[in-house]
């Protein structure tokens, strides 16, 4: 693919962070792009070769970097040379205002909440840098456009492994006569505060059905008031994401529920609908922005706003098998349609299409390219050569402590050191509750 121009287009992905959030900002994309045919590369800002990296593209998309002088004099660089210079934001971390929202267990170390604030005002930053902003849901999209920079909507989907591993995990499923499963997957303890939302109704519909179980996966805190209901209540560590599709796909119901007056709850994406929807499973969830996007109420999941609604959906698909069955395979094909890496790839292309159009007055591409066509010669190479395991544990912990000493000093590193430290032995001395 080539400029208008006449020059070559190179795309260049680059995250400061790892985890499920650089899968699904980065590791997708890059996916998508490269089924649209367009070149592009992933990078970590720790990667020695970033000077060059950068040099060579056309189109910079910079994932949740921190700002430092490091990275201005990347930015600057690009755009002095005619480079289009993207921020991709998935959460409010870049809004210090927000941390008051966070609920989770190690923001009571004042060390780690200290960082975390000067990090959202580097995030924040790193945004105003940029020409341009892509996020992952309407409610983000309103929160920047205070920093005066344009924001497109490019919503978070599944990856061609996760379908492969997700339609795997659904023909392997276990079927249980007799037994009714609510699964909630949750990914870090802040959602403890999300459970509640629905635990009420979970626990109602416990003490009604006696075949209804309830699995809870992940670091979270249910609480101890369950009056016997215990031994219906199944916990599972956290797991690699290429094994959750195993355990989801045996649950029969899928809850999301998010505190809706919490500004972080507002901003996350509907990826627990997708998931669940690969493995055909329907999901009851808040009716935050991106849910409702999502859902069609009472045709391919549900939205509950309050205690009542969460019962009423409770108790028609635990007394409803082939209600649940049919939502969920509605939720499948929906999901299929509407966020496969192609449907996906060739809505990337066409907003790169327009931020060039707004920002340099010429589209990137004289001729956006046939997605369908070019998925159709890719797709089966990409599955098993997109992204590895390895590029999802790089960089190492020792690469990012040099990174940090060099460009953003001991005092940032002594306190990352400490974080790490204290978040291992918190099960031993837990952190101290705010009074």
């Amino acid at each position: 693919m080539t400029q208008s121009t006449g020059t070559p287009i190179s795309i260049l992905i680059l995250s400061g962070v790892k985890g499920d959030t650089r899968r699904y900002r980065t590791f997708h994309p890059y996916e998508q792009l490269r089924l649209a045919g367009a070149e592009c590369t992933l990078s970590h800002i720790t990667d020695a070769q970033l000077p060059t990296r950068m040099a060579n593209s056309s189109v910079v998309i910079l994932h949740r970097v921190t700002y430092n002088s490091y990275v201005e004099e990347l930015l600057q660089r690009t755009i002095n040379q005619g480079g289009l210079v993207i921020s991709d934001v998935d959460d409010l971390v870049f809004d210090p205002a927000a941390f008051q929202w966070i609920d989770s267990p190690d923001f009571q170390d004042p060390v780690r909440a200290k960082l975390y604030r000067e990090d959202m005002l580097r995030n924040r930053t790193t945004l105003e840098r940029s020409q341009a902003l892509l996020v992952s849901t309407s409610y983000l999209a309103d929160q920047v456009a205070e920093l005066g920079q344009p924001a497109y909507i490019q919503r978070n989907a599944f990856s061609l492994e996760m379908l492969a591993i997700s339609e795997d995990a659904y023909a392997h499923r276990k079927d249980s006569p007799g037994k009714v499963v609510i699964g909630y997957a949750s990914g870090t303890p802040t959602h403890d505060q999300d459970f509640q939302i629905a635990k009420p109704a979970v626990k109602h519909v416990l003490e009604r059905y006696p075949q209804a179980e309830l699995w809870l996966v992940g670091p979270l805190n249910p609480g101890m008031d369950w009056g016997g209901l215990e031994d219906r209540i199944h916990r599972h560590k956290w797991i690699p994401w290429r094994e959750l599709p195993q355990l989801q796909a045996n649950f029969d119901v899928n809850i999301a529920p998010l505190v809706m007056d919490n500004p972080f709850g507002k901003s996350k994406s509907e990826i627990k609908y997708v998931e669940a929807g690969l493995v055909r499973v329907p999901t009851i969830a808040s009716p935050t922005e991106p849910f409702k996007y999502a859902i069609r109420p009472g045709d391919n999941g549900f939205l509950a706003a309050g205690e009542e609604e969460w019962i009423d959906a409770l108790c028609l698909l635990i007394e409803d098998k082939h209600l649940r069955r049919s939502t969920g395979k509605r939720a499948y094909q929906d999901v299929l349609e509407r966020y496969h890496p192609a449907e996906r790839a060739a809505e990337l292309v066409t907003i790169l299409n327009k931020i060039n159009q707004d920002v340099y007055s010429i589209p990137l591409w004289e001729q956006l390219p046939d997605v369908e066509q070019e998925t159709s010669q890719k797709s089966e190479h990409l599955v098993i050569s997109s992204t590895s395991e390895e590029d999802e544990r790089s960089p190492t912990l020792s690469q990012m402590a040099l990174y940090n000493a060099r460009y953003r000093g001991l005092r940032t590193l002594f306190m990352q050191i400490w974080i790490y430290f204290r978040r291992l032995v918190s099960p031993v001395i837990p952190y101290k509750k705010k009074t």
